[in-house]
């Protein structure tokens, strides 16, 4: 399979993969720092920001699977456990509300009670999440969706998915940079293949990069 060949099921694996690198780092960099002190500014608010890409892209991409992929797939794949599914997301939602608040104590007066907080909700993701993408793959695996979709109709959902990501994470100049660089090379390449190609040629490395080099830390070569 070449990067250009569209396949949902490879698509929903890229954005796991993501969202389960930036739990797994902002877990063991907030634990980190509880245990050893917090590093410079410059570095605590790439920390952040980081922080801020992962609850705004898992976010965006619950939102996206029960507004959009979900009413589809299940014209098809009736028997597929949608009501499940969609009840960790909204158990998650709400850990999301709590990981915000901590957020924004991070560069209040109490930064450590904040990273706490933080670390705390972030595990507690972590252990919906991990059952949740198992659950969702093998329901969604690649050869069930070639079994009831063409390639040009999972073409047109993984856009659709795109776009709604999009209109609903934020800023782009965090969070494309955080979905780019928590991928591999060669997830990293198909993932860019979906982007205009002004975003990797010009905002990302040099409109935007200013913006999300305190990142660069947390993020993959």
């Amino acid at each position: 399979m070449t990067p250009t060949t569209p396949s949902l099921a490879q698509d929903l694996i890229r954005i796991h993969r993501v969202i389960t690198r930036g739990l797994t780092v902002g877990i063991a960099k907030g634990t980190e720092y509880l245990q050893s002190g917090f590093p410079q500014p410059q570095v605590f608010l790439g920390y952040s920001n980081y922080a801020h890409s992962l609850a705004s892209v898992l976010g965006a991409h619950h939102q996206g699977e029960d507004q959009v992929a979900f009413p589809v797939l299940r014209i098809q794949l009736p028997f597929a456990p949608y009501e499940r599914l969609s009840a960790d997301h909204h158990e998650i939602e709400l850990l999301l509300d709590l990981i915000h608040q901590a957020i924004l104590a991070l560069s209040g007066n109490a930064p450590k009670d904040g990273v706490k907080i933080l670390v705390d909700c972030l595990r507690r993701v972590y252990t919906i999440w991990v059952p949740h993408i198992q659950l969702e793959e093998h329901h969604f695996s690649r050869e069930t969706i070639s079994a009831i979709m063409s390639l040009e109709n999972q073409r047109q959902l993984s856009e659709a998915m795109g776009k709604h990501s999009q209109e609903h994470a934020g800023p782009p100049y965090w969070v494309i940079p955080f979905v780019l660089f928590n991928l591999g090379p060669e997830d990293r390449a198909a993932m860019a293949a979906t982007f205009p190609p002004m975003i990797m040629g010009e905002l990302v490395p040099k409109v935007w990069k200013d913006q999300w080099a305190s990142m660069k830390s947390f993020l993959l070569d």
